[in-house]
């Protein structure tokens, strides 16, 4: 068993007379672990032996659990008491703490959506001819107005233009990511704002990994060693100056309290500190502790492997004998690839990890000409400090500033405050020509084909007219939604692409449409084509159109806000596209039939060309000098595409196979949608080959250090509810996924736990009690006291403070090991949440929880199926009632809804077999995707 699974849950008794003496309970459980340690590997491996012919070794490394039963007068306040209340309770991640599909309500809302689209289509199809004719009177009258007046149209149309487009002026950018990213209602928005409330100055960490340039070599030399050190002391070095930061951000507000100053990590030379403490020293992890940070006491080899060997025989938080250093990790928690030898004594590793924590004090700043929510002083250092190791070639913040490289063997890669806009943000910056390249090929294709290879009919004119309905559209839509009050954000700089698609297939099918009348009656006015373009031609967008808006605006009604606030602003989009076309596109068509129709050049309307031109007879364009004339022959892919349907619709072998194939497609959807995943992952941002997805890999290689936490307490009467706190501090002690070796829990420091107060205690000696502690331990930033003057560290205002009112919050420190994958995470923060509710017997999930940043951008997991199929089963279902209502023919509403339905599940089922999963990244594209299908089928 030991050999197959490398670790054992094991029980031992030892009585309490071996552990000797009297003392706290912190003291009582570090000579535990050294008396338990000894003992077990002897009575297991015994024990082990005897019931198997087979030889086994044990080596107990740590203790994870204390059951202590029974009273000892070497333990005093142990006696009947029982550590693990809640042993058993933490379970992992389990499917109480996953907000898991809502199937019975989405198939209450799929089924009141299907009954309610086929009243209405029922409704839409007895009165067919009714609908049908009135929207075709209307477009053909609209049509006829807009030949007679265009250029009065278009004047009111561009008036009403610059006017909701001044809504921009009023835009604002929503920058704090948890109104973006965390779903509406989530009670981590709460504790988000608690931490604000109360906690204001949190701390982040600054991760870094060092390992040497040749993989796989012994890194844990003294050369590497002082190496290490010597870029430690520069990173200490970095000075920010305050002032400029303050300088940058005065438009925003006055920061010269918050960030002016010199700031330096550590606060040397009379600077401001930045480091966060744990007690009187800087919370720094690093190998250089065992060494005391003294280049003096990096000797030899012999040297090295004796502190590391004493340093790994300490019990942790405890002083290391010989040493004379407090023992604040372990050495896995710093060493990575461990090697060690048949004495089990450390002899070498492969990697180092650097934990540097500072105090986040996030505000609304501007940083290089952008706001932002964040900390600019740890900004700045970070630039510095990413310069200094090498990480980066040139200066992140300081232009034409290179980055020298560390003169040793080593290399560092790492997580920092700023990695995500250094890493995404020049990411982004490389896709932008790719982007405008796509951008580019939808414009040429428009100017190439919306006319015909003639200088009369080329209608290069009516291209820039397209392009001018589509940014009158985005500018409009964004003015519009900014009037309504909606914030803008990230998302909405996929809109453009939407409706410079959109717009121009809605100008193919206009113009296509008026060429088709002006073939079919070519001794017909201008108004008379107009007005027949608008009724069959406005008919067609005008479905496509509002079931693309309908369907985002349904979208709308998501939790999740980010994606909410671009399903409006693309919605209002969509329909001002539409609008747009009908009085701003049309008139311009109207007053270019009356040109072609005067036989006047495109683009150089002044001129008239000497031979006549038709518009089903082109006559080529002039190029440029070499090729005077360009006249491919017309209608190649019309041609081609004649063919494949001749082939595949109008021969028995065609549609057989079209059908064959078609359906198993959409089987093969059905079996991904069916086992479609959800999944997110912030780290899938950053870019193969940066740094910090080398740190990762290196991280999950050796590792596996997590997310950094808190576990908070709001307004507990901790005298009331000693026994809370035990069972609280009993459970945390056995989350499995948190890093033991990280926690910083001041309760157990202060009470001999699990005990309670003696009988007689009142809530006054408790707390004064509590006090008295305080003002000599290291805790001193997890307790903040009802009495603000006991707070100030002033000890001249804290002497004369009230203790006996009570503590109001305290916090307890912690790091998750890595976790997986994004429901991985969400269900281990929320089955935290879950149990300790349970634990303090409180529903509100306020008196007592775990918050972190990184927790907001867990949260989606929670509830993204749920928000996804409800959208796209409403949206389908109202998709569906337009087509009916405006296609009001059966057979045709049933055929075109049904290529839409077959469309998004071959969509999604092919998402699961590419690997692509579940979030709000994918819901954006999908609800894109259905507005597109709609738009094709119909």
């Amino acid at each position: 068993l030991l050999s197959a699974t490398g670790t054992v849950d094991v029980s031992y008794t030892i009585n309490a007379p071996a552990i000797g003496g009297a003392g706290s309970a912190i003291d009582v459980r570090n000579r535990l672990a050294a008396v338990s340690k000894a003992a077990l590997n002897t009575a297991v491996t015994n024990e082990v032996a005897a019931a198997s012919s087979a030889s086994y070794t044990t080596n107990i490394l740590s203790i994870n659990q204390f059951i202590i039963t029974g009273g000892s007068p070497q333990a005093p306040g142990l006696g009947g008491a029982v550590l693990g209340a809640y042993n058993g309770i933490w379970k992992g991640p389990s499917a109480e703490g996953a907000s898991g599909f809502k199937g019975k309500e989405i198939g209450i809302i799929a089924a009141v959506t299907v009954v309610v689209a086929f009243i209405l289509a029922a409704v839409a199809a007895y009165k067919h001819e009714m609908v049908e004719g009135a929207v075709e009177k209307s477009f053909e009258a609209t049509g006829a107005l807009i030949a007679r007046r265009p250029i009065l149209v278009m004047t009111i149309t561009l008036t009403l233009s610059c006017a909701i487009s001044s809504g921009m002026v009023m835009q604002k950018a929503e920058s704090d990511p948890a109104k973006l990213w965390v779903p509406k209602g989530s009670v981590s928005l709460d504790h988000s704002q608690y931490t604000k409330d109360y906690w204001s100055s949190g701390t982040a960490p600054t991760l870094m990994v060092v390992s040497p340039k040749e993989g796989g070599a012994n890194i844990l030399t003294a050369q590497n060693l002082q190496s290490l050190l010597r870029v430690y002391n520069e990173i200490l070095a970095i000075k920010v100056d305050g002032s400029k930061l303050v300088e940058d951000s005065k438009g925003i507000a006055d920061y010269t309290d918050r960030y002016g100053g010199i700031w330096t990590f550590d606060g040397r030379d009379g600077t401001r500190g930045k480091c966060a403490k744990w007690g009187p020293v800087c919370a720094v992890q690093n190998v250089l502790a065992i060494f005391d940070y003294n280049s003096t006491l990096i000797t030899d080899e012999t040297g090295i492997k004796d502190r590391i060997a004493k340093w790994d025989n300490a019990t942790i938080q405890t002083m290391v004998p010989g040493l004379g250093i407090y023992k604040s990790f372990e050495i896995e928690d710093v060493l990575g690839g461990v090697k060690k030898d048949g004495s089990g004594h450390v002899v070498g590793a492969e990697a180092f990890f650097w934990i540097m924590q500072h105090q986040q004090d996030e505000q609304e700043v501007e940083i290089n000409g952008d706001r932002a929510i964040a900390d600019p002083v740890v900004m700045e250092w970070e630039a510095d400090a990413v310069c200094i190791l090498g990480i980066m070639k040139e200066h992140p913040t300081k232009k034409d500033t290179d980055c020298p490289q560390p003169s040793s063997d080593l290399e560092y890669s790492g997580l920092f405050t700023r990695s995500f806009s250094d890493e995404f943000g020049q990411a982004i910056r490389g896709d932008v020509a790719g982007i405008g390249a796509a951008y580019a090929v939808i414009v040429v294709y428009l100017f190439l084909n919306l006319g015909k290879r003639d200088s009369v009919h080329s209608m290069v004119a009516m291209s820039f007219g397209c392009l001018a309905c589509v940014g009158l559209s985005y500018v409009g839509g964004m003015g519009l939604g900014s009037l309504f009050g909606v914030k803008n954000n990230p998302l909405n700089n996929n809109i453009p692409f939407l409706i410079l698609g959109l717009g121009v297939d809605d100008a193919f099918v206009l113009v296509a449409e008026l060429t088709r009348h002006a073939a079919q009656d070519k001794g017909a006015s201008v108004e008379k084509l107009i007005a027949a373009t608008a009724k069959t031609g406005g008919a067609s967008v005008l479905v496509t159109s509002l079931t693309d808006a309908l369907a985002f605006l349904v979208g709308a009604s998501t939790a999740l806000p980010a994606l909410s606030a671009f399903c409006i602003y693309a919605g209002i989009s969509v329909i001002l596209c539409f609008l747009f076309q009908i009085f701003l596109f049309l008139p311009l068509l109207a007053i270019n039939l009356r040109r072609t129709r005067a036989n006047r050049f495109d683009l150089l309307c002044c001129f008239r060309s000497s031979v006549k031109h038709e518009i089903n007879d082109p006559q080529g364009c002039c190029c440029c000098i070499w090729f005077p004339r360009a006249n491919p022959p017309d209608g190649l892919l019309p041609k081609a595409f004649e063919w494949v349907g001749n082939k595949t619709v109008r021969t028995m072998p065609g549609k057989v196979g079209t059908l064959v194939f078609w359906l198993g497609m959409f089987a093969v959807g059905i079996a991904g949608t069916a086992n479609i995943e959800k999944n997110f992952k912030l780290e899938w941002f950053f870019p193969s080959g940066s740094y910090t997805k080398k740190f990762i890999d290196l991280n999950d290689q050796y590792f596996s250090e997590g997310t950094a936490f808190r576990f908070y307490t709001n307004d507990v009467d901790l005298f009331a509810q000693q026994a809370e706190m035990n069972e609280f501090t009993s459970y945390i002690d056995q989350i499995s996924v948190i890093k033991q070796s990280s926690l910083q829990n001041w309760w157990p420091n202060f009470r001999s736990m699990p005990t309670v107060s003696p009988a007689g205690t009142t809530h006054a000696d408790f707390y004064r009690e509590l006090w008295a502690w305080f003002g000599t331990s290291a805790f001193k930033d997890s307790i903040m006291w009802k009495d603000g003057r006991c707070n100030s560290k002033d000890a001249a205002v804290s002497a004369t403070c009230d203790p006996t009112q009570g503590v109001a919050h305290t916090q307890i420190s912690a790091t998750l090991r890595r976790l997986g994958d994004g429901p991985t995470r969400f269900k281990t923060v929320n089955q935290m949440r879950l149990d300790i509710n349970k634990i303090f017997k409180d529903d509100s999930g306020m008196r007592a929880f775990p918050f972190a940043s990184n927790f907001l951008y867990w949260e989606e997991m929670g509830v993204i199926d749920t928000e996804l199929a409800r959208n796209l089963i409403v949206a389908a279902g109202i998709v569906f009632i337009i087509i009916c209502i405006l296609i009001p023919r059966p057979r045709i509403a049933c055929i075109v809804s049904l290529c839409i339905c077959m469309s998004i599940v071959e969509l999604v089922g092919f998402m699961h077999w590419w690997g692509v999963t579940v979030n709000g990244i994918t819901t954006i594209y999908l609800l894109i995707c259905l507005g597109l299908s709609v738009d094709y089928s119909v």
